[in-house]
């Protein structure tokens, strides 16, 4: 195994901004101990994939403690199934590419001083030789976007369907860092797949220009939610 499976640490977690990203499977019926973690936690930023738009609804529920979101106002809908919501100021915006897959590019206000370039997306799994190049072209046009990004820190965050077991991964946003876990699948069919026979395709890379900069100090798999063949993913970033 490339990857740990369920936890990585690189020194001590100072004051962090914590991160959760979950592929929440469509159909996925049972949030409520999601919903409830992230209620009961301190998360700053949450990013999600395969969101229906009846889990946009109950993630309403918590408006108060998550004020900003981006993804399932009329207009925008869910871009290739995707939801952000945030502790702090968000400004995203959507774009899509040549084969109708979408990226959210933008800036993250994590702080008053501090503000991160995030993009996301989640591109297709490469289940037929077409979407096996739709979802390499997609990987190369994020990369390509965030070239452009006009912050210090610039966090790349979503479920790649690319193991982190594979040339490409490595060859990929090389001037950045990644703490790859394995995250899928949880189970096949109703059938639990045990961990050492999971992938890592839930992917955070994080890049820095200047000093102090945010780092990954902790990652872990969050394996006590069910609905979905994913697990979620907590990471932690720290200052240095």
């Amino acid at each position: 195994m490339l990857c740990p499976p369920s936890s990585y640490s690189n020194g001590q977690c100072v004051d962090p901004l914590t991160i959760v990203q979950y592929n929440l499977y469509y159909t996925n019926p049972n949030l409520t101990p999601f919903l409830d973690y992230l209620e009961k936690n301190e998360i700053d930023l949450v990013v999600l994939q395969e969101t229906a738009p009846w889990h946009g609804d109950r993630f309403m529920e918590l408006i108060d403690k998550y004020p900003y979101q981006f993804g399932g106002t009329p207009g925008l809908g869910y871009p290739s199934g995707q939801m952000i919501i945030s502790k702090q100021p968000l400004n995203l915006k959507a774009q899509n590419t040549p084969a109708g897959h979408y990226m959210i590019s933008g800036v993250w206000q994590s702080s008053k001083h501090r503000p991160v370039s995030l993009y996301t997306a989640h591109p297709p799994s490469p289940r037929s030789e077409q979407l096996w190049h739709e979802r390499n072209a997609l990987i190369g046009s994020l990369e390509r976007l965030s070239d452009y990004s006009p912050y210090a820190d610039t966090l790349i965050i979503g479920d790649f369907n690319l193991s982190a077991n594979t040339r490409r991964f490595i060859d990929a946003y090389q001037d950045y860092h990644t703490a790859p876990l394995q995250s899928w699948p949880r189970e096949i069919k109703g059938l639990p797949i045990p961990s050492f026979s999971r992938i890592a395709i839930d992917h955070l890379w994080i890049r820095n220009t200047e000093s102090p900069s945010l780092f990954i100090c902790k990652r872990e798999v969050l394996s006590q939610f069910s609905g979905s063949d994913h697990s979620a993913v907590v990471t932690y970033l720290s200052e240095r």
